[in-house]
Protein backbone atom coordinates (compact mmCIF):
# COMPACT_ATOMS: atom_id res chain seq x y z
CA UNK A 1 0.00 0.00 0.00
CA UNK A 2 2.90 2.36 0.77
CA UNK A 3 4.34 1.71 -2.71
CA UNK A 4 1.00 2.64 -4.30
CA UNK A 5 0.78 5.84 -2.25
CA UNK A 6 4.33 6.86 -3.25
CA UNK A 7 3.56 6.14 -6.89
CA UNK A 8 0.36 8.19 -6.78
CA UNK A 9 2.29 11.08 -5.22
CA UNK A 10 4.88 11.01 -8.04
CA UNK A 11 2.23 10.87 -10.77
CA UNK A 12 0.19 13.61 -9.08
CA UNK A 13 3.21 15.92 -9.10
CA UNK A 14 3.78 15.33 -12.83
CA UNK A 15 0.09 15.79 -13.61
CA UNK A 16 0.07 19.08 -11.72
CA UNK A 17 3.16 20.18 -13.64
CA UNK A 18 1.41 19.36 -16.93
CA UNK A 19 -1.64 21.39 -15.84
CA UNK A 20 0.56 24.34 -14.91
CA UNK A 21 2.28 24.10 -18.30
CA UNK A 22 -1.07 24.19 -20.13
CA UNK A 23 -2.20 27.18 -18.09
CA UNK A 24 1.05 29.07 -18.67
CA UNK A 25 1.01 28.51 -22.45
CA UNK A 26 -2.73 28.91 -23.09
CA UNK A 27 -2.90 25.23 -23.99
CA UNK A 28 -6.38 24.91 -22.49
CA UNK A 29 -7.87 27.47 -24.88
CA UNK A 30 -9.58 25.67 -27.73
CA UNK A 31 -12.37 27.16 -29.80
CA UNK A 32 -13.69 23.72 -30.81
CA UNK A 33 -14.18 22.66 -27.19
CA UNK A 34 -15.69 26.04 -26.29
CA UNK A 35 -18.16 25.74 -29.18
CA UNK A 36 -19.18 22.27 -27.94
CA UNK A 37 -17.98 20.41 -31.03
CA UNK A 38 -17.03 17.32 -28.99
CA UNK A 39 -19.66 14.77 -29.87
CA UNK A 40 -21.44 16.05 -32.95
CA UNK A 41 -20.57 13.77 -35.87
CA UNK A 42 -22.05 16.24 -38.37
CA UNK A 43 -19.78 19.04 -37.18
CA UNK A 44 -16.67 16.88 -37.32
CA UNK A 45 -17.73 15.71 -40.79
CA UNK A 46 -18.09 19.32 -41.93
CA UNK A 47 -14.59 20.19 -40.65
CA UNK A 48 -12.97 17.16 -42.29
CA UNK A 49 -14.85 17.65 -45.55
CA UNK A 50 -13.81 21.30 -45.79
CA UNK A 51 -10.15 20.33 -45.40
CA UNK A 52 -10.47 17.44 -47.88
CA UNK A 53 -12.27 19.56 -50.46
CA UNK A 54 -9.85 20.80 -53.18
CA UNK A 55 -12.24 23.74 -53.62
CA UNK A 56 -12.31 24.45 -49.88
CA UNK A 57 -11.78 27.86 -48.33
CA UNK A 58 -8.35 26.85 -47.00
CA UNK A 59 -6.82 27.80 -50.35
CA UNK A 60 -4.39 24.87 -50.57
CA UNK A 61 -6.43 23.18 -53.29
CA UNK A 62 -5.86 19.41 -53.45
CA UNK A 63 -2.86 19.22 -51.11
CA UNK A 64 -4.83 18.13 -48.03
CA UNK A 65 -6.81 15.50 -49.96
CA UNK A 66 -3.63 14.12 -51.51
CA UNK A 67 -2.05 13.94 -48.05
CA UNK A 68 -5.11 12.01 -46.87
CA UNK A 69 -4.83 9.55 -49.76
CA UNK A 70 -1.12 9.09 -49.02
CA UNK A 71 -1.74 8.56 -45.30
CA UNK A 72 -4.75 6.19 -45.36
CA UNK A 73 -4.30 2.66 -46.69
CA UNK A 74 -6.56 2.58 -49.74
CA UNK A 75 -6.84 -0.25 -52.22
CA UNK A 76 -4.81 0.07 -55.43
CA UNK A 77 -7.80 1.07 -57.58
CA UNK A 78 -8.19 4.28 -55.56
CA UNK A 79 -4.59 5.41 -55.29
CA UNK A 80 -4.79 7.24 -58.62
CA UNK A 81 -7.91 9.22 -57.67
CA UNK A 82 -7.91 12.63 -59.36
CA UNK A 83 -7.53 14.82 -56.27
CA UNK A 84 -7.57 18.11 -58.18
CA UNK A 85 -10.99 17.43 -59.67
CA UNK A 86 -12.59 15.43 -56.86
CA UNK A 87 -15.91 16.48 -55.33
CA UNK A 88 -16.40 16.26 -51.57
CA UNK A 89 -19.90 16.25 -50.09
CA UNK A 90 -21.33 15.85 -46.60
CA UNK A 91 -24.68 14.16 -45.94
CA UNK A 92 -24.64 12.84 -49.50
CA UNK A 93 -28.07 11.34 -50.29
CA UNK A 94 -28.45 7.72 -51.40
CA UNK A 95 -31.48 5.55 -52.15
CA UNK A 96 -31.56 4.53 -48.48
CA UNK A 97 -29.85 7.03 -46.19
CA UNK A 98 -27.15 9.68 -46.23
CA UNK A 99 -23.37 9.24 -46.35
CA UNK A 100 -21.42 11.38 -43.88
CA UNK A 101 -18.62 12.24 -46.34
CA UNK A 102 -18.51 11.23 -49.99
CA UNK A 103 -15.40 11.83 -52.12
CA UNK A 104 -15.70 11.12 -55.85
CA UNK A 105 -13.79 12.10 -58.97
CA UNK A 106 -14.87 12.23 -62.62
CA UNK A 107 -13.53 8.71 -63.24
CA UNK A 108 -15.83 7.19 -60.66
CA UNK A 109 -13.22 6.67 -57.93
CA UNK A 110 -15.27 6.90 -54.73
CA UNK A 111 -14.43 7.06 -51.02
CA UNK A 112 -17.32 6.62 -48.59
CA UNK A 113 -16.60 7.80 -45.03
CA UNK A 114 -18.91 6.79 -42.20
CA UNK A 115 -18.08 9.02 -39.25
CA UNK A 116 -18.85 7.56 -35.82
CA UNK A 117 -17.81 9.60 -32.79
CA UNK A 118 -20.20 7.94 -30.35
CA UNK A 119 -23.49 7.24 -32.11
CA UNK A 120 -24.66 3.69 -32.75
CA UNK A 121 -24.64 2.13 -36.22
CA UNK A 122 -27.95 2.33 -37.98
CA UNK A 123 -29.65 -0.82 -39.20
CA UNK A 124 -27.46 -2.50 -41.89
CA UNK A 125 -25.74 0.84 -42.42
CA UNK A 126 -22.47 -0.22 -44.08
CA UNK A 127 -24.32 -2.90 -46.04
CA UNK A 128 -26.52 -0.19 -47.53
CA UNK A 129 -23.54 2.03 -48.30
CA UNK A 130 -21.77 -0.92 -49.87
CA UNK A 131 -24.73 -1.51 -52.17
CA UNK A 132 -24.63 2.18 -53.13
CA UNK A 133 -20.88 1.95 -53.83
CA UNK A 134 -21.39 -1.04 -56.12
CA UNK A 135 -24.15 0.80 -57.95
CA UNK A 136 -22.21 4.01 -58.65
CA UNK A 137 -18.61 2.76 -58.93
CA UNK A 138 -18.65 -1.04 -59.37
CA UNK A 139 -15.23 -1.90 -57.88
CA UNK A 140 -13.66 1.58 -57.69
CA UNK A 141 -14.92 2.48 -54.23
CA UNK A 142 -13.88 1.99 -50.62
CA UNK A 143 -15.69 2.41 -47.32
CA UNK A 144 -13.81 4.01 -44.43
CA UNK A 145 -15.31 3.46 -40.98
CA UNK A 146 -14.03 6.37 -38.90
CA UNK A 147 -14.23 6.24 -35.10
CA UNK A 148 -12.32 7.69 -32.18
CA UNK A 149 -10.09 4.65 -31.69
CA UNK A 150 -10.56 2.56 -34.82
CA UNK A 151 -13.30 0.26 -33.57
CA UNK A 152 -15.18 -2.19 -35.77
CA UNK A 153 -18.68 -1.62 -37.08
CA UNK A 154 -21.48 -3.62 -35.50
CA UNK A 155 -22.20 -7.07 -36.89
CA UNK A 156 -25.60 -5.89 -38.11
CA UNK A 157 -23.99 -3.01 -39.99
CA UNK A 158 -20.75 -4.40 -41.37
CA UNK A 159 -20.76 -8.20 -41.39
CA UNK A 160 -19.32 -9.59 -44.67
CA UNK A 161 -18.63 -6.04 -45.90
CA UNK A 162 -15.09 -4.93 -46.79
CA UNK A 163 -14.28 -1.66 -45.08
CA UNK A 164 -11.21 0.08 -43.69
CA UNK A 165 -11.13 0.99 -39.99
CA UNK A 166 -9.79 4.52 -39.46
CA UNK A 167 -9.25 6.27 -36.14
CA UNK A 168 -9.18 9.87 -35.00
CA UNK A 169 -6.62 8.93 -32.34
CA UNK A 170 -3.92 7.95 -34.82
CA UNK A 171 -4.89 8.20 -38.52
CA UNK A 172 -6.73 11.54 -38.53
CA UNK A 173 -4.35 13.23 -36.10
CA UNK A 174 -1.36 12.03 -38.16
CA UNK A 175 -2.98 13.34 -41.36
CA UNK A 176 -3.77 16.67 -39.71
CA UNK A 177 -0.13 16.96 -38.64
CA UNK A 178 0.79 16.48 -42.31
CA UNK A 179 -1.66 19.28 -43.09
CA UNK A 180 0.07 21.48 -40.51
CA UNK A 181 3.32 21.23 -42.46
CA UNK A 182 1.54 21.88 -45.74
CA UNK A 183 -0.11 25.04 -44.34
CA UNK A 184 3.05 26.55 -42.85
CA UNK A 185 2.59 29.73 -44.92
CA UNK A 186 -1.14 29.97 -44.22
CA UNK A 187 -1.20 31.08 -40.56
CA UNK A 188 -4.99 31.13 -40.04
CA UNK A 189 -5.39 27.68 -41.58
CA UNK A 190 -2.38 26.34 -39.69
CA UNK A 191 -3.56 27.57 -36.29
CA UNK A 192 -7.10 26.29 -36.85
CA UNK A 193 -5.76 22.84 -37.73
CA UNK A 194 -3.46 22.96 -34.70
CA UNK A 195 -6.41 23.69 -32.40
CA UNK A 196 -8.42 20.90 -34.00
CA UNK A 197 -5.55 18.47 -33.42
CA UNK A 198 -5.43 19.51 -29.76
CA UNK A 199 -9.20 19.08 -29.54
CA UNK A 200 -9.00 15.54 -30.95
CA UNK A 201 -6.19 14.72 -28.54
CA UNK A 202 -8.44 15.76 -25.68
CA UNK A 203 -11.26 13.58 -27.03
CA UNK A 204 -8.91 10.61 -27.33
CA UNK A 205 -7.12 11.19 -23.99
CA UNK A 206 -3.80 12.19 -25.54
CA UNK A 207 -3.56 15.76 -24.31
CA UNK A 208 -0.76 15.29 -21.77
CA UNK A 209 2.59 16.76 -22.82
CA UNK A 210 4.86 14.09 -24.34
CA UNK A 211 7.73 14.76 -21.93
CA UNK A 212 5.40 14.41 -18.96
CA UNK A 213 4.06 11.14 -20.33
CA UNK A 214 7.59 9.87 -20.75
CA UNK A 215 8.45 10.87 -17.19
CA UNK A 216 5.41 9.03 -15.81
CA UNK A 217 6.28 5.89 -17.79
CA UNK A 218 9.89 6.11 -16.60
CA UNK A 219 8.75 6.29 -12.96
CA UNK A 220 6.32 3.38 -13.44
CA UNK A 221 9.07 1.22 -14.89
CA UNK A 222 11.86 2.35 -12.56
CA UNK A 223 11.43 -0.49 -10.05
CA UNK A 224 9.63 -3.75 -9.52
CA UNK A 225 7.62 -2.21 -6.67
CA UNK A 226 6.48 0.69 -8.86
CA UNK A 227 5.57 -1.66 -11.68
CA UNK A 228 3.53 -3.85 -9.37
CA UNK A 229 1.82 -0.81 -7.88
CA UNK A 230 1.00 0.50 -11.37
CA UNK A 231 -0.63 -2.77 -12.43
CA UNK A 232 -2.52 -2.96 -9.15
CA UNK A 233 -3.96 0.52 -9.77
CA UNK A 234 -4.85 -0.41 -13.35
CA UNK A 235 -6.56 -3.63 -12.26
CA UNK A 236 -8.73 -1.66 -9.82
CA UNK A 237 -9.75 1.01 -12.34
CA UNK A 238 -13.16 -0.56 -12.95
CA UNK A 239 -13.81 -1.04 -9.25
CA UNK A 240 -12.97 2.63 -8.65
CA UNK A 241 -15.50 3.73 -11.29
CA UNK A 242 -18.19 1.51 -9.77
CA UNK A 243 -17.40 2.92 -6.33
CA UNK A 244 -17.79 6.50 -7.56
CA UNK A 245 -21.11 5.63 -9.20
CA UNK A 246 -22.46 3.85 -6.13
CA UNK A 247 -21.16 6.16 -3.40
CA UNK A 248 -21.18 9.54 -5.13
CA UNK A 249 -23.41 9.61 -8.21
CA UNK A 250 -26.44 7.67 -6.96
CA UNK A 251 -26.73 9.79 -3.78
CA UNK A 252 -26.50 12.87 -6.01
CA UNK A 253 -29.56 11.65 -7.93
CA UNK A 254 -31.48 11.52 -4.65
CA UNK A 255 -30.31 15.04 -3.85
CA UNK A 256 -31.55 16.28 -7.25
CA UNK A 257 -34.94 14.68 -6.68
CA UNK A 258 -35.25 16.16 -3.20
CA UNK A 259 -34.26 19.64 -4.36
CA UNK A 260 -36.72 19.59 -7.27
CA UNK A 261 -39.51 17.86 -5.30
CA UNK A 262 -39.70 14.90 -7.67
CA UNK A 263 -38.93 11.18 -7.33
CA UNK A 264 -35.87 9.27 -8.58
CA UNK A 265 -36.03 5.67 -9.75
CA UNK A 266 -33.65 3.05 -11.19
CA UNK A 267 -30.25 4.17 -9.91
CA UNK A 268 -27.11 2.94 -11.68
CA UNK A 269 -25.66 -0.40 -10.65
CA UNK A 270 -22.21 0.07 -12.14
CA UNK A 271 -21.00 0.05 -15.72
CA UNK A 272 -22.95 -2.93 -17.09
CA UNK A 273 -25.00 -2.78 -20.28
CA UNK A 274 -28.55 -1.36 -20.39
CA UNK A 275 -28.19 1.02 -17.46
CA UNK A 276 -30.58 3.89 -16.80
CA UNK A 277 -31.95 6.23 -14.17
CA UNK A 278 -35.18 8.17 -14.20
CA UNK A 279 -37.22 10.87 -12.52
CA UNK A 280 -40.98 11.01 -11.95
CA UNK A 281 -42.68 14.39 -11.81
CA UNK A 282 -45.89 14.75 -9.78
CA UNK A 283 -49.06 15.16 -11.88
CA UNK A 284 -47.43 13.80 -15.06
CA UNK A 285 -49.79 11.05 -16.25
CA UNK A 286 -48.16 10.01 -19.53
CA UNK A 287 -44.43 10.69 -19.29
CA UNK A 288 -41.45 10.44 -16.99
CA UNK A 289 -37.86 11.64 -17.52
CA UNK A 290 -35.33 8.98 -18.35
CA UNK A 291 -31.57 8.90 -18.90
CA UNK A 292 -29.90 5.80 -20.28
CA UNK A 293 -26.70 4.59 -21.89
CA UNK A 294 -26.50 3.16 -25.39
CA UNK A 295 -23.76 0.71 -24.48
CA UNK A 296 -21.80 -0.84 -21.66
CA UNK A 297 -19.14 0.98 -19.64
CA UNK A 298 -21.38 4.06 -19.49
CA UNK A 299 -21.19 5.01 -23.18
CA UNK A 300 -23.69 7.21 -24.99
CA UNK A 301 -25.74 8.88 -22.24
CA UNK A 302 -29.02 10.17 -23.66
CA UNK A 303 -32.18 11.68 -22.17
CA UNK A 304 -35.82 11.93 -23.19
CA UNK A 305 -39.45 11.84 -22.10
CA UNK A 306 -40.37 8.18 -21.78
CA UNK A 307 -43.96 6.93 -22.01
CA UNK A 308 -45.24 5.39 -18.77
CA UNK A 309 -47.74 3.07 -20.41
CA UNK A 310 -47.60 1.96 -24.06
CA UNK A 311 -51.35 1.43 -24.03
CA UNK A 312 -52.04 5.08 -23.15
CA UNK A 313 -51.29 7.39 -26.05
CA UNK A 314 -50.10 10.88 -25.02
CA UNK A 315 -51.60 14.07 -26.42
CA UNK A 316 -50.46 14.60 -30.02
CA UNK A 317 -50.16 18.35 -29.48
CA UNK A 318 -47.79 17.74 -26.56
CA UNK A 319 -45.69 15.33 -28.61
CA UNK A 320 -45.42 17.78 -31.51
CA UNK A 321 -44.28 20.65 -29.29
CA UNK A 322 -41.77 18.60 -27.30
CA UNK A 323 -40.31 16.90 -30.38
CA UNK A 324 -38.95 20.29 -31.45
CA UNK A 325 -36.80 20.38 -28.29
CA UNK A 326 -34.70 17.30 -29.09
CA UNK A 327 -31.79 16.73 -31.44
CA UNK A 328 -32.80 13.28 -32.70
CA UNK A 329 -36.18 12.00 -33.87
CA UNK A 330 -37.20 8.48 -32.92
CA UNK A 331 -39.65 5.87 -34.18
CA UNK A 332 -39.67 4.16 -30.79
CA UNK A 333 -43.19 4.39 -29.36
CA UNK A 334 -41.82 4.72 -25.83
CA UNK A 335 -40.02 7.99 -26.65
CA UNK A 336 -42.20 9.69 -29.28
CA UNK A 337 -40.69 13.14 -28.70
CA UNK A 338 -37.16 12.02 -29.68
CA UNK A 339 -34.02 12.24 -27.57
CA UNK A 340 -30.78 14.16 -27.07
CA UNK A 341 -27.34 13.29 -25.74
CA UNK A 342 -25.78 14.64 -22.57
CA UNK A 343 -23.09 16.14 -24.76
CA UNK A 344 -20.73 17.27 -22.04
CA UNK A 345 -20.68 13.80 -20.46
CA UNK A 346 -21.97 11.61 -23.26
CA UNK A 347 -19.30 9.00 -22.63
CA UNK A 348 -17.98 8.56 -19.13
CA UNK A 349 -14.22 8.92 -19.44
CA UNK A 350 -11.89 10.14 -16.69
CA UNK A 351 -13.30 13.69 -16.94
CA UNK A 352 -16.79 12.37 -16.23
CA UNK A 353 -15.68 10.54 -13.09
CA UNK A 354 -13.84 13.63 -11.89
CA UNK A 355 -17.12 15.50 -12.49
CA UNK A 356 -18.97 12.95 -10.37
CA UNK A 357 -16.43 13.36 -7.59
CA UNK A 358 -16.52 17.18 -7.73
CA UNK A 359 -20.30 17.49 -8.09
CA UNK A 360 -20.17 18.96 -11.62
CA UNK A 361 -21.99 15.91 -13.01
CA UNK A 362 -24.82 16.48 -10.54
CA UNK A 363 -25.12 20.10 -11.70
CA UNK A 364 -25.29 19.02 -15.35
CA UNK A 365 -27.95 16.34 -14.76
CA UNK A 366 -29.98 18.71 -12.60
CA UNK A 367 -29.75 21.43 -15.26
CA UNK A 368 -31.15 19.03 -17.88
CA UNK A 369 -33.97 17.81 -15.60
CA UNK A 370 -34.94 21.39 -14.78
CA UNK A 371 -34.97 22.22 -18.48
CA UNK A 372 -37.20 19.23 -19.28
CA UNK A 373 -39.64 20.18 -16.53
CA UNK A 374 -39.70 23.84 -17.57
CA UNK A 375 -40.33 23.20 -21.25
CA UNK A 376 -43.22 20.86 -20.34
CA UNK A 377 -45.06 23.58 -18.41
CA UNK A 378 -48.68 24.03 -19.41
CA UNK A 379 -48.59 20.86 -21.54
CA UNK A 380 -50.62 17.71 -20.97
CA UNK A 381 -47.88 15.46 -19.57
Amino acid sequence: MKDIQNLLTHVSIITKKNTEFLDATGGRFNIFRIAGVNHYENTHSAILAELLNPKGSHGLKSKFLQAFIDRIELKDELKDIDCENANVKTEAPTEDGRIDILIRDDKGHTIIIENKIYARDQDKQLKRYNAHGIKISIDKYQILYLSLNGTEASVNSGQDIKYQQVSYSSDIIAWLEDCLNLSARFPLVRETINQYINHLKQLTNQDMDTKNKEEIVRILASSEDNLQAAFTIFENNGALKDYLISNYFNPQLTEIADELHIKVSSELKGRVKDQWFSFYVPNWSYFYIRFDFEGSDCRGLEYYYNVKDKERKPCEKTVQKLSLKFEIRSRNLELPCGYSYVNRYRNWDSDAYFAIYSGEMKKEIQRIVEKLIEQAKDLEM
